[in-house]
């Protein structure tokens, strides 16, 4: 086993050598961890914030997708029937309720950090998708 022995075992020591120093060189030592532990936090995320990203980041089935875009492409042809149109607002009707879900965690999200949506959105780097339907 290594002489120094473990961080654990060192921490009477470290502390013993902290107890001596001045408050200005105690207040660097403490800028120092502060900035120690940011750099360990920002990879960890909260079971609740990977929760959140997941339902953020999941996307519309891709059979739904593919019968959605299908579905636009005929009625900008004008060879739609109205079956076909029911099923377009049917289709749309829950790719909506998708995009309000997702907005409503993007907004959770937002809030757990503290942080504005528009900020949250940038950092996760959200392009808006536009779709005329």
């Amino acid at each position: 086993m290594d002489s120094i022995g473990s961080p654990h075992q060192q921490l009477p020591l470290i502390f013993q050598t902290l107890s001596s120093l001045s408050l200005s060189e105690l207040d660097q030592v403490m800028k120092q961890l502060i900035g120690l532990r940011k750099q360990k936090l920002p990879g960890v995320l909260s079971f609740v914030e990977a929760d959140l990203l997941k339902k953020i980041n999941k996307p519309v089935p891709f059979e739904i997708q593919q019968r959605y875009d299908f579905l636009i492409d005929k009625r900008n042809t004008k060879n739609l029937t109205d079956i076909e149109y029911q099923e377009l607002l049917e289709l749309t009707s829950y790719t909506e309720s998708i995009n309000v879900n997702r907005l409503e965690n993007l907004l959770q999200l937002a809030n757990l950090r503290n942080i504005s949506l528009d900020t949250l959105i940038e950092q996760l780097e959200l392009k808006p998708q536009i779709n005329v339907a």
